[in-house]
């Protein structure tokens, strides 16, 4: 979920840099494939405490006894911030470049069915939509 808001609001900035009307196929790759990637690092950033707390549970045992909120809390006492981040370099990359090319696929996706405009165009349109469905409402049949 995080992933499609930074999405967008990496592609509503990069929109308002340039006109998309009149922009190359290549440079809405180009922009697609970039806010992909960043998508992904925010991705790879906001989940990387957890992916390494679940990396140490499934790498160690836990003591006899002890339950799993328990081994949860010491795990992460042991590792500390710092710690919990350890490793995220590899996986910026990897997970940045595999969001990035699944945007750009998306972005393709996207054009291809005519569905291009952005979540600030479409919330624009809402009265207007709001306006319909009330003079439709009101409209005998």
């Amino acid at each position: 979920m995080a992933t499609f808001v930074v999405y967008e609001k990496a592609l509503e900035v990069a929109h308002s840099l340039i006109n998309k009307e009149t922009a190359s196929n290549t440079t809405l790759s180009g922009v697609n494939l970039g806010c992909g990637l960043i998508a992904g690092m925010a991705a790879a950033i906001v989940s990387q405490p957890a992916d390494t707390v679940l990396s140490k549970i499934n790498k160690e045992k836990g003591q006899p006894g002890e339950g799993t909120a328990r081994r949860i809390f010491n795990i992460i006492s042991q590792l500390g911030l710092r710690g919990s981040y350890a490793g995220i370099g590899p996986r910026l990359v990897m997970v940045g470049g595999m969001t990035a090319v699944q945007f750009g696929i998306y972005g393709h996706i996207q054009r291809a069915l005519g569905a291009t405009k952005s979540t600030t165009e479409v919330k624009q349109e809402m009265p207007k939509v709001a306006e319909v469905v009330s003079l439709l409402q009101t409209a005998k049949y």
